[in-house]
């Protein structure tokens, strides 16, 4: 038996058959990319407004979590999670002094939770920046409205405003600062990686932490063409990495390729699912 229970002969008879397969597939993910690259272009075109309007909560967090990591790794190179938490701790602290609405302290311990999981990443056991997501997930609960709230929606930040996640992070930023901030943000936003969304998210917030008033605008509108720029660019590796793979499987690349590609598949999909 071959590939998920065909015999080779079988298998590769029917994807000799492909083209109509090939044809459909690229389409539909054509269609699909493209809907989601006209939508930044049509963002870009219009407004800021347009662009906010697109932003994930999610993806201000990973943002807000990343640029609070580089900061206590600035502060401590050898940075463990002990550390990291002794840090934060006194943050949530000073914090909840000013914040007295459950929603408010949610979202602090929010942002600390996107900071732990962006030093600790995903684990099967128990890790810390879940107690900070479970402490958010309590105080929205109080809300009668969110009373149903799961974890899943506190993690994906979709009760939380981009734009209060920014404010709240700024704040977070000046109550850490010890007079060295200007000497990590500067570096942070001449030579910071911008690989995916939170990193653009990341730069965000600094860019507009470090503006005033008559820079603003301008800091927001060079982050913004730059945002557009990279998601159009992915929407475009995207649409390649989707034909190329549609053509392997259906016999539009050379035989050999698309076999050697569909059996890396194979094996990827049972090593990333072990029996239960």
């Amino acid at each position: 038996m071959g590939l998920l229970g065909f015999s080779g002969k079988h298998l590769k008879k029917t994807l000799s058959k492909g083209n109509l397969f090939s044809a459909i597939s690229t389409a539909i993910a054509q269609r699909i990319l493209s809907r989601s690259r006209q939508k930044w272009e049509q963002a870009r075109a219009e407004s800021e407004a347009a662009l906010l309007s697109q932003i994930s909560a999610y993806e201000v967090g990973r943002g807000a979590g990343k640029l609070l990591k580089g900061w206590l790794r600035f502060q401590h190179p050898r940075l463990n999670l002990a550390q990291a938490e002794g840090a934060l701790l006194p943050l949530l602290t000073a914090m909840d002094a000013e914040d007295h609405l459950p929603q408010e302290q949610a979202l602090s311990r929010f942002i600390v939770s996107k900071t732990l999981f962006s030093i600790e990443g995903f684990k099967l056991t128990h890790c810390r920046y879940e107690s900070y997501q479970q402490a958010a997930l309590e105080r929205l609960r109080k809300n009668p409205e969110q009373r149903t709230l799961t974890r899943s929606e506190v993690f994906q930040g979709r009760v939380f405003l981009p734009e209060d996640i920014i404010a709240t992070t700024h704040r977070m930023l000046l109550l850490l600062d010890n007079g060295r901030m200007a000497d990590y943000l500067q570096p942070f936003l001449e030579t910071g990686p911008l690989n995916d969304d939170a990193d653009h998210m990341a730069r965000l917030i600094a860019m507009t932490f470090q503006a005033d008033d008559d820079t603003l605008g301008t800091a927001i509108n060079t982050w913004f063409q730059s945002y557009c720029d990279f998601k159009i660019d992915e929407s475009h590796q995207q649409e390649l990495w989707v034909n190329t793979s549609v053509n392997a499987v259906s016999g539009g690349l050379p035989a050999q390729v698309g076999w050697d590609l569909l059996g890396r598949a194979g094996k990827h999909f049972f090593s990333s699912n072990p029996k239960r």
